[in-house]
């Protein structure tokens, strides 16, 4: 049973590396290129103050509804999670995918300004769930931090990763937009 569980992990492991460098980039280069730049960039402000700002409640309201709902229940019906696995799932069930919105949007020929909006907070809210999760995944592993200092280094690696995978992907787009 042993041998099982750690070949499933080894498959999981490499999925999940080859989702994130070969299947991911390709997505949202599309819709990158795809996109109307103008009323994206003249929102831009909006743009992140609602992915930001709101999939970071929408973490933070799951995580703690979903740390409270085990407290509160049965032990028959739900088993307790730590904040660490509460926040976890919370940072992978918080980004919204409005793919509906949008197409919706579309057809009703709305305003441009809302689409680039909605548009923009669903790719941003995307990789801002990706980075959050992978940040709270390595939360609590070093046990002479105190929680002060891990928050503190959870911040720092959200920033540099997000900054770092805007960086790769803005010199990427000119790199092939100058080819």
């Amino acid at each position: 049973m042993l041998n099982i569980t750690s070949a499933m992990k080894q498959i999981n492991k490499h999925f999940v590396n080859l989702f994130m460098i070969l299947l991911l980039p390709p997505i949202i280069f599309e819709s990158g290129y795809n996109m109307q730049t103008k009323p994206f960039f003249k929102n831009i402000g909006s743009v992140f103050a609602y992915s930001f700002l709101g999939t970071f409640i929408a973490i933070f309201a799951s995580s703690i509804m979903f740390y409270f709902s085990a407290k509160f229940t049965p032990d028959s019906w739900q088993p307790d999670f730590t904040l660490k696995e509460s926040f976890a799932l919370g940072s992978l069930i918080s980004a919204t995918d409005p793919v509906a919105v949008l197409a919706i949007f579309k057809e009703m020929d709305a305003d441009v300004n809302l689409y680039s909006i909605v548009f923009g907070e669903s790719i941003f809210n995307d990789a801002i769930g990706i980075v959050m999760y992978e940040t709270v995944k390595e939360l609590g592993k070093d046990e002479t931090k105190s929680f002060g200092a891990e928050i503190l280094e959870a911040l720092i690696t959200f920033t540099i990763i997000f900054v770092g995978s805007l960086a790769i992907g803005i010199v990427s787009a000119l790199i092939v937009a100058f080819i």
